[in-house]
């Protein structure tokens, strides 16, 4: 059944912890176990110091753990290089980011083009599946403008876009409402409920309860630890 389980599972955290050295050390997650169920919109909470940067580095591959395991896609990523790690958050992982960390200089295109890059695809297919997936989050009429032409939201939906170009297993999404305003955080937020519906895997750290609540499943840190996990039992119907 373990096996069965880590199979089934986006991500899986088995007994992990991250301690940052010092004096005294920095134990920022401690004995952390947590699955992430394929096709499942999943929403990390905490306060300031909770975890749950550190909790998004870690499971984004951009920091090692002290100990336990990862496992992305039923893989264990343990004893991976840093080479591998690369390869691994380059075809699994899509990242969104509070401040979009859109190229001022590129158009909405080559931008999400620009998610392809080290994939191998080739500049006709970047184009064709860049032209694709903005019209997939609604902005098929803005690829040619460049993000100080477009809007917070619209901003944002450009990097969903480049995130999703790839078909990575899973999102990963840091406060991606944090720097826009109501209407806008409720379109992002009813986008990527949409795009949750259709299939994608979404892991949302927010600070945000409210906008939680309205997840399938809340996972809340305290002190390092999970403190809660509204869905306990996922996937236990998995055999």
């Amino acid at each position: 059944m373990q096996t069965k389980l880590k199979e089934t599972t986006a991500v899986y955290l088995e007994n992990l912890s991250k301690i940052y050295p010092g004096s005294p050390p920095v134990e920022a997650l401690s004995g952390i176990t947590l699955r992430v169920y394929t096709g499942e919109f999943i929403g990390i909470i905490g306060a300031s110091g909770s975890g749950k940067s550190t909790l998004l580095h870690v499971v984004g591959t951009l920091t090692r753990p002290t100990s336990g395991s990862l496992f992305i896609n039923g893989v264990d990523t343990s004893d991976m290089s840093d080479g591998q790690l690369s390869a691994v958050r380059s075809k699994n992982i899509g990242f969104i980011f509070q401040d979009f960390f859109l190229l001022s200089g590129f158009s909405a295109i080559e931008n999400v083009e620009n998610g392809l890059l080290y994939s191998g695809v080739n500049n006709k297919e970047r184009t064709k599946r860049a032209n694709n997936i903005l019209e997939r989050v609604g902005l098929s009429h803005r690829i040619n403008h460049r993000p100080s032409e477009m809007s917070g939201g619209e901003q944002q939906r450009v990097a969903i876009a480049r995130a999703l170009v790839h078909e990575p297993a899973f999102i990963l999404a840091d406060e991606p409402t944090g720097n826009l305003d109501s209407v806008n955080t409720k379109s992002i937020m009813d986008l990527l409920t949409e795009l949750n519906k259709e299939g994608t895997t979404l892991i949302l750290i927010t600070h945000d309860v409210e906008i939680a609540t309205n997840l399938h499943r809340q996972v809340t840190l305290k002190d390092g630890h999970i403190e809660t996990d509204s869905y306990e039992n996922a996937g236990a119907n998995i055999v």
